[in-house]
C-alpha cells in the first residue's frame, strides 16, 4: 500500500493514491552519525560489470547476518560466510553475544554431515580468524566454566529437547508455537522465568517462524542451564545452551538470525552498524566484544565523589569525530566535532562550559590527568545522546553507539520523471527522500514489501521509494527523520526533456472528481508544453487559463518551495472554475517547486487542512 502523510496542515503527496493511514514512522533508538557516500558493493568492487547489469551489494556472494545487528562490526562474520556456502542445512546465528567478563571471544565450529556445530566461550588471547570457520581444525577444548553457549543443527528426525517429567510448564503461548519449562527452580526463580518468558512471546516467537521449547535447568549447587530447540520446517531443528545469565540467554535466542543474501533484496541499504565498548574505571583500555579487540585510551576513566569521568579524546573516537584545541582570550577551548559536522561542539577548559552553536547548553565539572580532560559521563548522554550503562560497584561503563551504513546499485541514469528503486531498513521507513534538486518537504512514495524468509515484518522493512525528478543533474537523497541529517545522496542523471515532466497530483482520493487544464507561459511570451519551465532571473511566469472541473472552490492557495526555503500561500480566487497566477520568483536562481492546494478546510474530516491539487516546476537561471 502506498503511503502519505500530513505536514504543516495540508497533505503531502507520498503516492498516487492518498489512503486514510497515516504513516507512523519508528523511532529509532540513536541515529547519531552519518556515514560515508558509497556507490560501490558491499565487498568493495565498484558497480558495472561489463554485462550492462550492476552487480548485486554482496558482491562475492558475502551473507548479511541481521541489519539489527550491523554487519560491518560482527566479527563472526567470517564464520557466517563459511557456513552460508558450505553448509547444508540454513545457518541460523545469534546476533547478540553474552557477556564474556572482559575476556576476548573464542569459537569452535565443525561442519556435520547434516548440519553444523559451534562452542563460544572465554578465551585470554585472540582467536585467529580461519578458526572461526567452519571446519577448520577445532584445536585446543576450552575449559567448561569458559564455555558460553553451545549451538547445533542438524536433519535429525527430532532434535527437541528431553523435558523430564518432573519440570514444570511456566509459561508458553500455542499461537506462537512455543513452550517453556523449569526444571529445578524455586518459586522466586519460576517467577522470574515466567516474567521474562511472557516478555518474550508478545512480539511473537522468539525465533522467527519457528516453533520451540525451552527448559531451564537448575541444579542441587544453583547452577542454571539454559536450553532451547527450534525447527522452522519440521525437518531441520536449531538446539542452543546458554551458560551465562537469564538477561544473556533471553537476548541472544531472541537475536537468531538466518544467514542469507539480505542485501540482495533491494537496490538501496541503509542498515544501523552496532557498537559497544566496555570500559572501567582504573582500566587503561576498553573492549570492543562485537569486534573482539581491546583499544587503548589516552587515559583510564575514573570515579571522583561517586561520578564516573571519561577521556574526551576517547569520546571523539568514540562517535566517529574529532577534537580541536583552540587558544581564546578567556582561556583554551576544545571543539568537538562527530562524523564530519565541523566544531559542532565547544568545551570550555576554564570553566566547564558547553556551547552548541553559540549557544550555551550546560556546563559540567571537568578533570585534568597527566595533560588528558575528562569529562563526566552525562556529558556522552546529554550532548551525544549515547545509551550508557553504569554500574557503580563494579565501577564499570557499557556505552552503546550507532551509525548508519548504507550502500547501493542505484542506476546514475534515469529516463523517467518519477524514479523508483526499493530499499531495505529497519523499523522503516525511519528516513525521508527527496530530490536534491526541488529540496527536503517535497513529496515521495513508499510501498509497503515483504522482507526475506526469516526476518520479521516487525522490524525489518523492505519498500519501494519514488521520487521525482526534473531535467538534467538530480541527487536521491536519504535523510534521517529523527536527526534530520542526510545520510546519502546519491547522484542521478536524467535523459528527459522539459515536455516529459507533467504537471502532478497528489492522487487524493478528495479531489478524484477534479480536472485541471492550465499552461504556463513565461514572461518572454514561451509556452511550455507541460509541467516543466525555466525562466531567467527577473523574469516571471504566468499560469494562463488554469481551470478546475468538477469542483466548487471559491478559492484557492499557491505557494512554492525553493530547496528548503518555503513562500507563504497566497489566496487567489476561482471563479466559474478558473483562475490566473503571476510566479515572480525573488529567492534567485534555482529549482522552484510550485504547488496549487485547495482552500482550508475542504478535506473532510480535517478542519484546518487541504489538499494539493496540482504542482509544476520552474527553474530560474
Amino acid at each position: 500500500m502506498k503511503k502519505s502523510f500530513m505536514m504543516k496542515g495540508r497533505l503531502v503527496n507520498m503516492g498516487n493514491r492518498w489512503t486514510r493511514t497515516m504513516l507512523l514512522a519508528t523511532a529509532l533508538l540513536v541515529t547519531l552519525g552519518s556515514s560515508a557516500v558509497s556507490s560501490v558493493s558491499a565487498d568493495g568492487a565498484e558497480a558495472g560489470n561489463g554485462t550492462g547489469v550492476p552487480p548485486r551489494l554482496t558482491g562475492l556472494g558475502k551473507p548479511e547476518l541481521d541489519p539489527g545487528f550491523g554487519y560491518y562490526t560482527h566479527f563472526t562474520r567470517v564464520l557466517a560466510e563459511q557456513l552460508y556456502k558450505e553448509s547444508p542445512v540454513t545457518a541460523y546465528l545469534p546476533t547478540r553475544l553474552p557477556d564474556s567478563g572482559w575476556q576476548y571471544y573464542g569459537m569452535q565450529s565443525q561442519l556435520t554431515a547434516d548440519g553444523y556445530t559451534l562452542i563460544a566461550s572465554r578465551s585470554a588471547k585472540p582467536v585467529e580468524v580461519k578458526l572461526l570457520r567452519a571446519g577448520a581444525e577445532a584445536g585446543v577444548q576450552p575449559k567448561t566454566g569458559d564455555v558460553l553457549y553451545r549451538l547445533a543443527a542438524g536433519k535429525a528426525s527430532e532434535a527437541g529437547l528431553a523435558v523430564p517429567a518432573s519440570a514444570k510448564q511456566l509459561a508458553g503461548s500455542d499461537a506462537a508455537g512455543w513452550k517453556f519449562y523449569g526444571a529445578g527452580a524455586d518459586a522466586g526463580l519460576e517467577k522470574q522465568l515466567s516474567s521474562k518468558f511472557a516478555a518474550m512471546i508478545k512480539p511473537g516467537a522468539p525465533v522467527d517462524g519457528s516453533s520451540g521449547t525451552v527448559l531451564v535447568t537448575s541444579s542441587a549447587d544453583g547452577n542454571v542451564t539454559y536450553s532451547a530447540s527450534w525447527t522452522n520446517d519440521g525437518s531441520t531443528y536449531y538446539s542452543f545452551v546458554s551458560y551465562g545469565s537469564l538477561d544473556d540467554f533471553a537476548s541472544m535466542l531472541t537475536s537468531f538470525r538466518p544467514v542469507l543474501n539480505l542485501l540482495d533484496a533491494a537496490d538501496i541499504v541503509l542498515l544501523p552498524v552496532d557498537m559497544q565498548l566496555n570500559l572501567q574505571a582504573g582500566r587503561s583500555e576498553m573492549f570492543k566484544p562485537f569486534e573482539n579487540k581491546f583499544v587503548p585510551l589516552a587515559q583510564a576513566p575514573l570515579v571522583k565523589n561517586g561520578t564516573a569521568y571519561l577521556p574526551l579524546r576517547d569520546i571523539a573516537n568514540i562517535i566517529g569525530g574529532q577534537i580541536q584545541y583552540v587558544a581564546e582570550e578567556d582561556g583554551a577551548a576544545v571543539y568537538v566535532s562527530q562524523n564530519g559536522w565541523q566544531n559542532e561542539l565547544k568545551l570550555k577548559l576554564r570553566n566547564g562550559e558547553v556551547f552548541r552553536k553559540q549557544e550555551k547548553v550546560a556546563t559540567v565539572p571537568l578533570v585534568v590527568k597527566d595533560g588528558t580532560t575528562l569529562v563526566p559521563l552525562r556529558f556522552m548522554t546529554e550532548q551525544f545522546g549515547l545509551p550508557v550503562n553504569y554500574d557503580a560497584a563494579a565501577k564499570s561503563i557499557a556505552v552503546h553507539y550507532s551509525h548508519w551504513a548504507t550502500n547501493s546499485i542505484v542506476p546514475p541514469v534515469s529516463s523517467t520523471a518519477d524514479y523508483n528503486t526499493s530499499v531495505l531498513s529497519i523499523g522503516g521507513p525511519p528516513f525521508t527522500y527527496y530530490n536534491e534538486r526541488l529540496g527536503p518537504g517535497t513529496g515521495w512514495s513508499y510501498e509497503q514489501q515483504k522482507p526475506p524468509v526469516g526476518y520479521n515484518s516487525l522490524k525489518y522493512q523492505l519498500y519501494k521509494v519514488g521520487i521525482h525528478l526534473v531535467p538534467g543533474d538530480n541527487a536521491f537523497v536519504m535523510r534521517d527523520m529523527q536527526t534530520k541529517r542526510v545520510i546519502n545522496s546519491i547522484p542521478l542523471q536524467t535523459t528527459i526533456k522539459a515536455a516529459d515532466v507533467p504537471f502532478r497530483t497528489d492522487g487524493s482520493v478528495f479531489t478524484d472528481h477534479v480536472k485541471i487544464e492550465t499552461k504556463l507561459t513565461s514572461s518572454n511570451g514561451k509556452v511550455w508544453p507541460s509541467g516543466y519551465a525555466e525562466i531567467s532571473s527577473g523574469a516571471s511566469l504566468d499560469i494562463a487559463a488554469g481551470e478546475f472541473k468538477g469542483t466548487g472552490f471559491g478559492s484557492v492557495q499557491i505557494g512554492y518551495r525553493v530547496g528548503s526555503i518555503e513562500s507563504k500561500l497566497t489566496s487567489i480566487p476561482v471563479k466559474d472554475g478558473k483562475f490566473s497566477y503571476q510566479l515572480n520568483p525573488n529567492k534567485g536562481p534555482g529549482t522552484y517547486e510550485v504547488t496549487v492546494y485547495s482552500p482550508p478546510g475542504s478535506v473532510p474530516g480535517f478542519s484546518n487542512s487541504w489538499s494539493t491539487l496540482v504542482s509544476f516546476v520552474v527553474v530560474v537561471l
